[in-house]
């Protein structure tokens, strides 16, 4: 396999821009819930909120079958060229993301239908630990272009598949 799948291709994308958009929904959220923990009154149904809620219900879905395909299918071969520890990162990288984008919908909705503070703090520290893992992957990627100068990148874009 030289190449990711059109499935895997597609829920990459995917993936990335639900979490764009969770990211800009973010403050409207904070700010519901914020008011709501502490008794003022607020528009729990507000459209951003609902769209945050279900989007990253979306985003956990499809993380998972993102990670189901991955298991079934497999990934393109590595190219080598490269110091074996960052397969390691990669791999750390890549199950790390899975698990936050498996986490955060679940502490978010238990945070927002349960009121938990402690499930808020557990969802905003999983929600920067997750942009970390985003430039971390960013700069893996543009290191892989141009330092070991391999096709990485043109295995994430179309498929014939």
């Amino acid at each position: 396999m030289s190449k990711y799948s059109r499935a895997q291709i597609i829920l990459h994308w995917a993936i990335f821009i639900l979490i764009a958009t969770q990211f800009v929904l973010h403050d409207t959220v904070v700010d519901t819930f914020d008011a709501m923990l502490s008794g003022k009154p607020v528009l729990t149904n507000h459209p951003l909120v609902s769209a945050h809620l279900g989007v990253g219900g979306v985003i956990g879905i499809l993380t998972a079958l993102r990670l189901w395909i991955r298991m079934e299918t497999g990934i393109p071969e590595k190219s080598g060229n490269y110091p074996p520890f960052f397969d390691y990162l990669a791999n750390f990288v890549h199950y790390s993301f899975y698990a936050l984008l498996i986490l955060l919908p679940i502490t978010g909705g238990f945070a927002w239908y349960q009121r938990s503070e402690d499930a808020a703090n557990a969802h905003s520290l999983l929600r920067a630990i997750l942009l970390i893992l985003v430039l971390v992957h960013i700069c893996g990627a543009l290191l892989q272009v141009f330092v070991w100068r391999n096709n990485v990148l043109k295995r994430m874009w179309r498929s014939n598949n």
